[in-house]
């Protein structure tokens, strides 16, 4: 019966009731896009420390196989000692040999071989 009145009333109501909801809807998509936010900033973080963790046990093996590394070199450098000084004995003695040759032809140039005696002439 009073429908009437109250037909214009409740189209106030809920015009007011939605304008009322439109700040609140709002709050809430920005709220969410905040969430999401944080929750993909909070994934990227945990890849990282996975990364971080992987690298800082890696360091031990990592030291462990350089100092074996340095080991060999040593054992190398004792090795390979010996063979240096013999190699510099070798060239040392090719080029006193060097030396010898060229004394050797320098002497044979400026003194050639005396001709063997004959028969003397007649």
């Amino acid at each position: 019966m009073f429908d009437f009145v109250l037909r214009p009333v409740r189209s106030v109501a809920r015009a007011l009731n939605e304008d009322a909801l439109k700040p609140v809807e709002e709050t809430e998509r920005e709220t969410l896009d905040a969430v999401r936010a944080i929750d993909r900033a909070t994934q990227s973080i945990e890849r990282h420390v996975e990364v971080i963790e992987i690298l800082a046990t890696s360091v031990g093996p990592l030291t462990a196989s350089v100092d074996r590394l340095n080991e060999t070199m040593r054992e190398l450098v004792e090795v390979l000692a010996p063979l240096a000084g013999a190699e510099r004995g070798v060239e040392r003695a090719e080029h006193e040999t060097e030396q010898v040759e060229r004394f050797l032809r320098h002497r044979r140039h400026k003194h050639p071989a005396e001709p063997e005696a004959g028969p003397p002439p007649s």
